[in-house]
């Protein structure tokens, strides 16, 4: 007897539950490498979007400052951005 796969997703593992077959990490130091950077942009290009937006959402409803919340919120949400990525590669291995 099989149970349905949403079911097996939203519990915990139960007996007629079969796991997922997961690819092993690729031992290519370029796809590694490759892998962190694809990661590190796009923590990059999510703070952008998050702040810019917080800007906007704050210049269009709080303010009415212009463009000035967008601005102040690129600049932080870069800041943030740059801080997550300097932490993922603190957490690389040195080899």
């Amino acid at each position: 007897m099989t149970i349905p796969l949403g079911f097996c997703l939203n519990s915990a593992p139960l007996v007629g539950c079969e796991p997922f077959n997961t690819m092993p990490p690729s031992t290519d130091p370029f796809y590694a490498g490759l892998g962190q950077a694809v990661r590190m942009g796009t923590e990059l290009l999510a703070a952008l979007i998050v702040g810019g937006g917080l800007g906007w959402l704050a210049d269009t409803y709080l303010f009415a400052s212009g463009p000035w919340g967008v601005v102040a919120g690129l600049i932080l949400g870069a800041i943030a951005g740059v801080l997550n990525a300097y932490r993922a590669a603190q957490r690389w291995p040195s080899h």
